[in-house]
């Protein structure tokens, strides 16, 4: 499955969801946070259909201060509560946007997120479904210190894409640490 046909996916659901709520609450963020949410949602269906179990989204590891987006588990590994993995019960630790991180604050956290993650020996990936290839703070493989993986680039918000290779890329990086 290309990138691109997953981010179209998630723009769609997002503006049908956008269209079912009221006018005055289209511009609150429940609508960014609804999309963050569907683009877990279908990575993760996307990724069993690659045969790359994950967790359920928002999930914690013990001793690591960091809620995660998903994770990838060993096989047949469960977690307390379906929330609460053990670090020698993980793969790898995914943070996942939507359309990428604006703020640097956010940008920030999530470096930080991914060193405490790294200091319990977990490997970790930052994913984006989309990001705008010249913006300042975008997520960088050099100003994260993980891999990233972009699956389309745009110029502007809910314009043309341009695709990228990155979702045989993610797919690679998460069956090798696999068979780790």
């Amino acid at each position: 499955m290309r990138g691109e046909v997953l981010v179209d996916k998630v723009r769609k659901i997002k503006t049908d969801f956008g269209a079912s709520l009221p006018r005055e609450s289209r511009k609150s963020g429940k609508l960014n946070k609804f999309g963050g949410a569907a683009a877990i949602q279908i990575l993760r269906e996307a990724l069993g259909d690659e045969g790359i179990v994950t967790s359920q989204r928002d999930v914690f590891m013990r001793g690591v201060k960091a809620e995660v987006d998903l994770i990838v588990p060993h096989a047949g590994q469960k977690p307390f509560l379906d929330l609460l993995y053990e670090p020698n019960q993980v793969v790898a630790a995914l943070e996942v946007k939507k359309s990428g991180i604006y703020r640097e604050k956010a940008l920030e956290k999530t470096r930080n997120d991914f060193a405490r993650l790294k200091e319990a020996g977990i490997p970790c990936a930052y994913v984006t479904f989309e990001e705008r290839r010249n913006f300042q703070r975008r997520a960088t493989c050099e100003n994260l210190g993980v891999p990233c993986f972009t699956l389309a680039w745009h110029k502007k918000a809910d314009g043309p894409l341009e695709p990228t290779q990155d979702w045989e890329g993610l797919v690679k990086f998460l069956r090798e640490a696999v068979d780790v």
